[in-house]
């Protein structure tokens, strides 16, 4: 009888222990759940927040693209007229504030504009801006680089504008050719000696009918080089 009796003990002292057990592993389950089903609320929250963002910013700049080509080229050695300075400042608060592309497209719509309205160097901050985005697109912060150089062309040390578009013209990016001319622009200019001038035909020789340079720079390439007295 006694024996019975602590067995009986024995298996209701299991049994409640197992359903503490249950209930501790009920509760953190629970915990989890709510955890994890808050965490995935908040991700899809950011999400849809995100995207709202960056619509709203595509929406921002694609209005500002449209005001200014209605508007017309406009500006003037007075600067620029009403239509691009607001535009001037839609992109320029998008090139700061904006995701990415639409934050690079800006800058680059930015630099024109500051470029267009003399200020040479604030059309230079937001090329760099763009060439120094860890977050860019190779190929954009390529052209802005590009668009930097060529528009420093005639202020910048040759030694600086050579090495930036040797680097350009070396990469297989779709600015290879247009970084070649600012090469052969560079081995053209009044002071170049002989075997720039050789190195100007060489490079104009190789654009002329390089298959991946645009038609525009093979064009170019066969003019020139017809002023040398000729292709081939």
């Amino acid at each position: 009888m006694a024996d019975d009796i602590f067995s009986q003990a024995q298996s209701e002292l299991r049994a409640q222990q197992m359903r503490a057990m249950a209930r501790r592993y009920a509760a953190t389950a629970i915990g989890l759940a709510v955890v994890v089903g808050a965490g995935i609320g908040i991700w899809q929250w950011r999400v849809h927040d995100r995207l709202q963002v960056e619509a709203a910013a595509s929406s921002r700049y694609f209005e500002a693209v449209h005001r200014l080509e209605a508007a017309g080229p406009g500006g003037s050695s007075k600067g620029l007229t009403t239509a691009q300075r607001d535009a001037e400042t839609v992109f320029a608060d998008l090139a700061v504030h904006a995701s990415s592309d639409i934050r690079d497209y800006a800058g680059l719509r930015l630099a024109a504009l500051r470029l267009a309205d003399h200020d040479a160097a604030g059309a230079q901050h937001a090329w760099s801006a763009i060439a120094h985005d860890a977050d860019a697109d190779p190929d954009l912060r390529a052209l802005a680089r590009l668009l930097g150089l060529n528009a420093s062309m005639e202020t910048a040390d040759p030694a600086t504008l050579r090495a930036g578009y040797a680097d350009l013209a070396s990469s297989a990016g779709p600015w290879r050719a247009l970084a070649q001319e600012g090469l052969i622009a560079l081995d053209l200019r009044a002071d170049a000696n002989a075997a720039q001038q050789a190195e100007a035909r060489r490079l104009l020789t190789h654009l002329s009918t390089a298959a991946d340079a645009p038609d525009g720079a093979r064009q170019r390439a066969n003019a020139l080089l017809q002023t040398y007295g000729g292709a081939g």
